[in-house]
């Protein structure tokens, strides 16, 4: 009996020991590839049929989204995203289970094996915009079914709104408009003489943008950016009052005869008049008024007359996304979502008065391109394409992109709603990935009622987490706020669940209040690395204080409350210096040298070790600049 316990206690032992054994062995490797998938900044190209098939600001591509996961979890498990922005990681997660090439040459490059399956993946967005977007792509329907059911709503609709975009070439024959652009008129401050923008401001040969003109009245040179923009009253039917707005008229038309040949030409009086003929119809069928409830974007200049969406639209192309929308409701119930986004995806980026055109050297014309992004500017020359065309080609985009997903076995819940009171379970959740708001940087309510009040709901502002003046959102508010979200995230995390957030901003104050939120709910960073968004948005290339790769961190639970960051200001110098020092020993014109990529790794490092930033990004830019061996 003795000798049996004995041996039985030998083979207990042993088992604990191999046990322990594995265990240690698991957690090294653990460590390994959590090593390699941090390593290096994770590139996130901006391109594919699931990137492009709907516009919207600061996106991550799925795919790169996808590996993080695959690593992070296995099939079956839960995945959350608490700002699921136009649902990336919903897709993501449906990738999983339906790895493109490309995620597995990433997973490759970075040395990683990724478990690939089918997970479940529950997504809250604040939006009205971005929940309807991400509850679209993340639950598609067949492919080609939804690409006959497009054909046939733009067949219906051109049937009887095609007209709108009749046009002739110098030679009087008949064609169809493919864009116009028009102009404003600029005042003489001198004489008050008003004169088009197009004739003004625009040089040809080479073809250039003029900063100052000659007035043809009084003959005074005249500062382009100093001069007002002239306005006209005119009945607004749909209003049923007069309203003051810009004054503009077509400058140039580009079109195509039935053979297929593009042209282009000034604009005459014919098209001036067909432009007020249409503006002259009565009201579109449906259409009711949406006012613009304006924030942080509104300029007094360019906005001058717009309190409305439709203010957003020239006649013609209101009236074809109306007849659009309307005609949608003819479509099976099943297919309307997909159609509702596909006309969507093509309604501010390039429906509006927003889309422009844009010089580039050594081009002989203009170039056209849409409305920039995370704004709602409209430019001096707006441009009016045509919407059945722009509308029709994205049909395949949507229509690939739906395949690319379609088959997956993974599962995508979306909630319409905010983040600071989840409905999930304590522990629920096996990995979270999110892309928080990064504090005043883009205002998505303001830019999304363009489209949603298409869809006739609104984004509740008063839970927005956002840094605005306009809501009287300080740095203390949104850090309020960004705390509710991350205690949330830590409630229904696994004890062994890990968060990677992804996170974006020029400004110490914003990044405090990030490091605020997630320790006060009791996470803390395992490690730190940088997403390299290849093709930045619009804010991030004009912006002198941008910065480039956003910091990427990896959160667990640490099992208690850390105390605040400490704002210590040598500890901060001497990450600086630590950066610098490594960062001389590269090439020169190594990415890692840039003052850009240097704060991204400044902020990683402070937060990896709870210290506070204490730099923007703007003074730490002039800071290295000033020091020798860097630009």
């Amino acid at each position: 009996m003795i000798e049996l316990f004995m041996r039985d206690s030998i083979i207990k032992n042993a088992n604990m020991s191999l046990c322990t054994r594995k265990q240690e062995d698991g957690a090294r490797r653990t460590n390994e590839w959590l090593e390699r998938l941090y390593a290096k900044p994770l590139p996130s190209t901006r391109t594919g049929p699931l990137y492009n098939a709907f516009s919207y600001p600061t996106k991550i591509s799925p795919e790169a989204i996808g590996v993080f996961i695959a690593c992070h979890t296995q099939p079956g498990d839960t995945v959350l995203d608490t700002f699921a922005g136009s649902g990336t990681t919903g897709l993501a997660t449906l990738l999983c289970d339906t790895p493109t090439p490309e995620m597995r040459r990433m997973a490759q490059d970075m040395g990683v094996s990724p478990t690939w399956g089918p997970r479940r993946a529950v997504l809250y967005e604040l939006s009205t915009l971005g929940s309807f977007v991400a509850d679209t792509m993340c639950n598609p329907p067949e492919p080609k079914e939804f690409a006959a059911a497009a054909e046939k709503l733009l067949s219906d609709v051109e049937a009887t709104h095609g007209f709108l975009y009749d046009t002739k070439d110098e030679e009087g024959q008949k064609g169809q408009l493919r864009h116009t652009i028009w102009t404003d008129f600029a005042v003489c401050p001198h004489c008050r003489q008003e004169s088009k923008f197009w004739d003004v401001a625009i040089e040809r040969n080479p073809l250039k943008m003029l900063p100052s003109f000659t007035c043809p009245g009084c003959r005074r040179k005249v500062d382009i950016s100093a001069t007002e923009r002239a306005t006209e009253e005119v009945f607004d039917p749909i209003l049923g009052r007069s309203i003051t707005r810009r004054k503009r008229v077509p400058a140039c038309i580009y079109g195509q005869t039935p053979d297929g040949k593009n042209w282009q030409r000034p604009a005459t009086k014919y098209d001036i008049s067909a432009a007020a003929r249409i503006e002259e119809l009565p009201a579109p069928e449906g259409l009711k008024p949406s006012k613009i409830q304006w924030g942080d974007l509104y300029r007094s200049g360019y906005h001058t007359g717009i309190t409305h969406l439709h203010h957003f639209y020239t006649p013609r192309n209101l009236r074809t996304l109306t007849a659009l929308w309307n005609g949608i409701a003819n479509a099976p119930g099943r297919l309307q979502p997909a159609l509702k986004l596909l006309v969507l995806s093509y309604n501010t980026a390039h429906s509006t008065l927003m889309t422009r055109v844009v010089i580039k050297n050594g081009e002989n014309d203009f170039v056209l391109t849409g409305a920039q992004s995370g704004v709602l500017y409209v430019s001096s020359l707006p441009v009016e394409k045509n919407v059945f065309e722009g509308v029709r080609r994205k049909v395949e985009t949507f229509k690939t992109a739906f395949a690319t997903v379609v088959e997956s076995k993974s599962s995508v819940v979306v909630r319409n709603a905010s983040s600071a009171k989840l409905s999930l379970k304590d522990g629920s959740v096996d990995y979270v990935f999110t892309d928080p708001p990064f504090g005043d940087y883009i205002p998505y309510a303001e830019i999304n009622q363009l489209s949603e009040a298409w869809l006739g709901k609104l984004t509740n502002r008063e839970e927005e987490i956002i840094i605005s003046s306009a809501q009287e959102k300080g740095v203390t508010e949104y850090a309020d706020l960004m705390a509710k979200v991350f205690a949330e995230i830590s409630r229904v995390l696994a004890s062994d669940g890990k968060a990677t957030v992804v996170f974006h901003s020029s400004k110490a104050a914003v990044w405090r209040a990030l490091m605020r939120a997630y320790q006060d709910a009791g996470l803390t960073i395992k490690v730190s690395s940088v997403l390299d968004k290849v093709q930045t948005s619009f804010k991030q290339t004009v912006s002198t204080v941008s910065v480039k790769g956003d910091p990427l961190l990896l959160l667990g639970k640490n099992g208690s409350r850390k105390a605040a960051p400490r704002p210590v200001e040598g500890e901060s110098k001497a990450i600086i210096d630590s950066l610098l020092s490594k960062a001389r020993r590269l090439e020169a014109h190594h990415e890692e040298r840039t003052v850009e990529r240097l704060y991204s790794r400044y902020v990683s490092r402070c937060l990896e070790r709870g210290v506070s930033a204490i730099l923007n990004a703007e003074p730490f830019y002039s800071h290295v600049r000033s020091l020798q061996g860097f630009a």
